[in-house]
């Protein structure tokens, strides 16, 4: 029997006695089979009809997960984790999801873009607050979104929102708020309506309570799948992760095929089934429907219709495009063949309509300048036509070295197919088109040459008489053609066709014909494969159209090619007009290729009135013209490599390794394809490895050269390819406001490596100077107005010391904070990044951690931003990535010792070890209650806080927890450390091109092992979220003519005491290097110097000795003898009577200083640990005379973690034209400080 408990007039029909406790009940739930990889998954291949009008899909949980009704025939979950069956649902049984959950259905064929009603019910489970999480979500089948987020229906934060997306990416949105939000307990009914004709409705409880109307809106897209709250439900991944991990009760979920009457919802509310709906028909000759279709197809007027053929037998040649730039970023989705990813990609922080966002994420994979231009290089071959689809609008401009630029074609803003038709045809060239609204994007844009001209006369070729059917052909190739058109087009646009080859006739399975079909005709063409031939295009022999004109005597016709290996992608989608009775024969001269085995070729033909149909096409010849699979190697190879290239570059952010992810399956059926004609094709090996990790390709080390040490040319070898992702980011991708065009804050991912690659001597300078600018990005990120033109509106990436943006754990570090800290450690002693530092840790401090009603200190959030804290559960739960945050407090507390974050870090580490349990550290901990819960092992802990626990203290006890990873143990094996080179350069070596041209996700560069900072830094500097306390005792720099590549280095022995450095000159003459020391303790040293003459490592010849004084930041300069391992030891003999951390540290830099004409302004700083004396700033000028002077008074220490600085004016006599000077503080080094790396500046 059902229970009935909805809305606001729920009626329980069930007692729950004093005593009784509702549980919940874990269910063996039936996941749907495991697809099979390179296969497009979770299409329509068993496809019902439902007895309930309009019905596509039921989910009640009375048949545990499996649907009760799917119309794809796709009954069970393609994901499901933590969702358990609960008794007590809204009508019988419901599903209780957990914050971790995943729980998603496939969509083909169970839900359409164009319109339909999505109905459910929900509650919370548990009190919502102010802080908003999705409820459900359905995701694109393709896209160029990070989320692939086509509907999505929010709690937020006192109501709910929904929206579905348009093509141009904007989203028909609604808003519904209440002063009393239900209690936790109560089920609500929520449902959305949608329609491209008409917009959306919003219902709660069965009454309306919110709508938006569309005009010119296309919402037709292939879906992929759909589920409730989550993270991201995408075909590259499922995942409730971060801010978004927030679960909820829900029941009766409910897809229709139509925007549903108001009456219809309230029996949806009532949790009854819907006995009758109105008939649903698209007709032509209704404007409202006319109109859709035309719009969709570029027919609306007034835009004219695509051009007449120049002939009765026309060539159409398709001219590939693989070069497309935005700014310095390879950006190639307009002309990937899949109408659903675009250029540019979808900006999370955009101006479109609807698009405004309480989960505000960063503008990733793009600049902030992104989107307003994009360049297509067309290859050497005559094009006279330009194809586009999608809503962006604005100008096409032909570029040439030789002649002004020519701007041919104008865009209009209503016009989703445009076709740009050039009398003159033209010859290669760059194409620009400049985008009147940079948000606005591009789906498909591609290159044609039309001629009068036939196929080529060929031996070989298969010919197919199309015919149409009405029930499933015997053919098994066509099936999954078959199953994809019933699972991305509603009902009216399934007219299908099958080609019999010519002379078989009569053997397709013919129907009855329905006259409720559009003007939208599928053929599918059963070929036969042929792995010694590659197609080289189609002919086209239509038969007389005897159609009604539509548009000014003409009547427009759109015919597509499908990719046999995938049919979401286009081979070419081209349009013309055709006068009624016209019979034009098209010779389609495709990319070539080699068809893939068991596939059938798959086309649309699509026209601009009703009268098109199967019917008037039987007949139609469709003529498959082969090459040699030789001749068509060439184009088929280059074109299957872009492809994988291109996804593989989006793909690897989320990095999908199953087939229940659709682009998984694309990637590998384009990578497997490629490799099956061309099984050499290295770069293609190298990709399937980067995903599957499976076959690893081979990589030829160079030979190391007779009389150099392997393991020193190998280190240097190794070097080289750090040095390439390096060079090549800077070079080519980073502009001039610094940025690298991965987003600003996955810019700051890649630079991580920096600090790194710097102190192992790869060119510091120029590192330091890219960073320096990168960094100036992040403070120069201004919002302007919205109508400021075409500049892309975006936040300032600070407020307060912390993200802008409301945002999780892991991206308030990426938002500059990790950046920040970056600077501190390279650009050691500005006074600029230190107090910026300040300003973060100090609300690490006082506001994100606190101490608990426990006495523990612990992450009072997850979820935060400058000026906002979610403190309702879930987020009050910390994280691993929650302590990310504090590499900031960490390099303040390790330069100046300040007592506040030392005690901070100490008691979170101590925190920490109270909720160790059985060896295991829980990290996932509740702030309010103390509560901590098992999470995944001791893997990505937050090992960062407890080795700077132990750096800060000297306390043993924070080492315990440490990985043994984190004690590298140093043995100058030759051989192992070979080994390991060599194994990293193949690493590296492999991903080089992925890493570099591949135009990843900047974020998912391979960064380096850190191995090599060991061995030549004597500890790790910096890695990526995984060491944030720097422990390197040394960092290089070398002097020209010298550089990086002449000498290897392997510290021996590493301590705070005592250094033992084997350094081996790979030059021919000698080098100077200057040595700087870090990780050690301030005092008096005694060094030695000498070659190793037997290879035993010690110093036998032409020794030297001396005591130097020498602390943090303090450089040294040496000389390698060619040829021969030099020794380095240096051992503390009287440390210094005062540490760092009583010390003061004055600081002035390049931004301290203002010059007006006879006077110069400085800001000088205190950055030290205690209050700074008096002292004295001189000026001198290029020559080094003096030309000025000033008083510094006394300047307190920044112990409350506020700047402390004051401004000394310096008068500058005239006529002295100080366009060069000097600027130094403490001139005769009276002042013992933490370092003088900032006492002075060059101007």
């Amino acid at each position: 029997m059902k229970r009935h408990k909805f809305g606001s007039s729920a009626i329980t029909l069930f007692l729950i006695l004093p005593g009784i406790i509702m549980f919940c009940y874990p269910v063996s739930a039936q996941l749907s089979p495991e697809p099979k990889p390179g296969v497009m998954a979770g299409q329509a291949v068993h496809s019902m009809v439902s007895k309930e009008p309009g019905l596509l899909f039921y989910l009640s949980g009375d048949q545990e997960f499996s649907a009760n009704f799917a119309a794809g025939g796709q009954t069970d979950p393609n994901f499901l984790k933590d969702v358990t069956i609960i008794p007590d649902g809204a009508v019988g049984k419901g599903f209780r999801a957990e914050d971790t959950q995943l729980m998603s259905y496939w969509a083909p064929g169970n839900i359409f873009a164009q319109r339909g009603t999505l109905s459910f019910f929900w509650r919370s489970h548990y009190p919502a607050g102010p802080t908003p999480f999705p409820v459900f979500r359905v995701g694109y089948a393709d896209h160029s979104s990070w989320d692939m987020i086509w509907l999505r229906i929010d709690y937020n934060g006192s109501g709910f929102d929904a929206f579905v997306t348009d093509i141009g990416l904007a989203r028909t949105r609604v808003s519904w708020y209440t002063e009393n939000f239900p209690p936790a307990d109560k089920w609500i009914h929520i449902a959305l309506s949608w329609d491209e004709t008409e917009g959306i409705r919003f219902y709660v409880d069965g009454k309306m309570v919110a709508r938006q109307t569309v005009n010119g809106s296309v919402y037709d897209a292939g879906l992929d799948q759909f589920g409730p709250h989550s993270r991201i439900i995408s075909p590259y991944q499922v995942q409730s992760a971060y801010c978004f991990s927030r679960g909820g009760d829900v029941d009766e979920i409910r897809i229709y095929d139509r925007m549903l009457p108001d009456e219809s919802i309230l029996l949806l509310a009532a949790g009854k089934s819907l006995r009758k709906l109105a008939p649903f028909r698209r007709d032509l000759s209704v404007e409202k429907w006319r109109g859709e279709w035309w719009l969709r197809n570029g027919w609306n007027i007034p835009n004219p219709p695509p051009p007449l053929l120049p002939s009765s037998e026309t060539a159409v040649r398709k001219v590939d495009i693989h070069d497309a730039l935005d700014i310095k970023r390879w950006y190639w989705k307009a002309n990937d063949g899949i109408r659903e990813t675009t250029w540019p990609a979808v900006y999370n922080m955009s101006r479109l309509p609807g698009r405004y966002d309480y989960f505000v994420l960063p503008d990733w994979d793009c600049y902030s300048g992104s989107g307003q231009t994009v360049r297509f290089t067309l290859p050497d071959e005559q094009w006279n036509r330009i194809e586009m689809w999608g809503k962006a609008w604005g100008q096409l401009t032909l570029e040439d070295d030789k002649e002004p630029d020519f701007t041919f074609g104008v865009r209009r803003q209503d016009q989703i197919k445009s076709f740009h038709h050039l009398s003159e045809p033209q010859k290669g060239g760059v194409v620009r088109f400049d985008n009147a609204l940079i948000e606005e994007p591009i789906g498909s844009f591609e290159v044609y040459n039309i001629s009068s001209g036939s196929a080529p006369e060929r031996s070989v070729s298969e010919t197919f008489i199309a015919e149409p059917f009405m029930v499933t052909p015997e053919n098994k190739s066509l099936n999954e053609v078959i199953s994809f058109i019933k699972g991305r087009y509603p009902a009216d646009e399934r007219a299908m066709m099958t080609g019999v080859r010519e002379g078989s006739a009569g053997k397709s399975a013919k129907g009855n014909p329905d006259n409720d079909m559009l003007p939208f005709i599928h053929i599918l063409i059963p070929y036969t494969a042929n792995k010694d031939r590659g197609l080289d295009g189609i002919e086209i022999r239509l038969p007389s159209l005897n159609v009604s004109p539509t548009h000014s005597g003409v009547y427009p016709v759109n015919i597509r090619i499908k990719d046999p290996l995938w049919p979401m992608r286009d081979l070419a989608d081209f349009s013309f007009s055709v006068r009624p009775g016209e019979a034009p024969v098209l010779w389609i001269d495709t990319r070539d290729r080699i068809l893939p085995p068991d596939k059938a070729l798959y086309l649309t033909i699509a026209g601009a009135g009703d009268d098109l149909t199967a019917e008037m096409l039987s007949g139609t010849k469709v003529r498959l013209v082969f090459k040699t699979a030789e001749n068509s190697l060439n184009e088929h190879v280059t074109d299957r490599f872009t492809q994988v290239r291109d996804l593989y570059a989006h793909i690897v952010e989320e990095r999908p390794v199953t087939p229940r992810l659709n682009l998984y399956n694309r990637f590998i059926a384009d990578c497997n394809d490629l490799l099956s004609v061309k099984p050499d094709h290295w770069l293609a090996q190298t990709y399937r490895y980067a995903l599957t990790g499976e076959n690893r390709p081979e990589y030829k080390i160079p030979e190391v050269p007779e009389g150099i040490p392997e393991w020193a040319f190998l280190q240097i070898e190794y070097l080289k390819k750090l040095e390439k992702i390096a060079s090549y980011y800077i070079d080519n991708r980073q502009i001039a406001n610094g940025e690298f065009g991965g987003g600003l804050s996955d810019d700051g991912d890649l630079t991580n490596m920096w600090p790194g690659m710097a102190f192992l001597g790869i060119d510091p300078d120029k590192l330091l100077k890219s960073l320096l600018l990168q960094m100036s990005a992040y403070y120069d990120q201004d919002r302007p107005s919205n109508e400021s033109g075409l500049k892309q509106r975006s936040l300032p990436l600070f407020t307060n010391g912390l993200a802008t943006i409301f945002t999780d754990e892991l991206h308030s570090l990426e938002e500059g904070i990790q950046v920040v800290a970056q600077c501190m450690l390279l650009d050691y002693g500005n006074p600029l990044h230190i107090e910026r530092g300040m300003e973060t840790a100090s609300r690490m401090l006082n506001d994100i951690t606190q101490v608990n009603e426990k006495g523990h200190r612990h992450f009072r959030s997850r979820f935060y931003s400058g000026t906002r804290i979610a403190g309702e559960d879930p987020w009050q739960w910390s994280v691993n990535h929650s302590y990310h945050v504090l590499q900031p407090a960490y390099l303040l507390a390790r330069y100046n010792g300040n007592p506040q974050l030392i005690k901070m870090i100490t008691e979170l580490a101590d925190a920490l070890l109270e909720h160790s349990k059985d060896g295991k550290l829980l990290t996932e901990i509740n702030f309010s209650t103390d509560e901590s819960r098992d999470d995944t092992g001791n893997r990505g802990k937050p090992w960062s806080l407890f080795l700077a626990a132990w750096k800060l203290t000297g306390d043993k006890k924070y080492m315990e927890p440490l990985p043994q990873n984190f004690f590298y143990k140093r043995e100058f094996n030759r051989k192992k450390i070979a080994d390991n080179y060599r194994n990293e350069i193949s690493n590296l070596g492999i991903r080089e091109y992925i890493n570099t041209e591949g135009s990843v996700w900047i974020d998912r560069i391979s960064s380096f092992n850190p191995v090599i900072q060991e061995d030549r830094l004597g500890g790790v500097a910096l890695t990526r979220t995984n060491i944030l306390y720097p422990m390197n005792r040394v960092s290089w720099k070398f002097k020209a003519p010298a550089s990086w590549e002449s000498t290897a280095v392997f510290v021996q022995e590493s301590g705070p005491e005592k250094l033992k450095i084997i350094a081996y000159n790979l030059e021919n003459d000698p080098v100077k290097a200057e040595m700087t020391l870090w990780d050690v303790i301030p005092g008096k040293w005694s060094m030695t110097v000498g070659i190793d003459t037997d290879d035993d490592q010690k110093p036998d010849y032409d020794l030297s000795e001396s005591s130097v004084v020498a602390g943090r930041g303090e450089s040294m300069e040496l000389n390698f003898v060619p040829r021969r391992n030099t020794i380095i030891i240096l051992e503390l003999k009287e440390p210094s009577d005062q540490g760092y951390w009583e010390l003061p540290d004055i600081a002035i830099g390049k931004e301290d200083i203002t010059v007006s004409e006879n006077e110069i302004t400085v800001r000088v700083h205190n950055i030290g640990a205690i209050i700074s004396p008096e002292t004295e700033i001189a000026v001198t000028d290029a020559k080094g005379k003096r030309i000025g002077s000033a008083s510094v008074p006394a300047i307190d220490a920044p112990a409350d973690l506020k700047p402390k600085h004051t401004d000394i004016r310096i008068a500058i006599p005239s006529g002295n034209g100080h366009s060069a000077a000097k600027f130094e503080l403490d001139p005769d080094h009276k002042i013992n400080q933490i370092t003088r790396k900032n006492d002075s500046i060059s101007y």
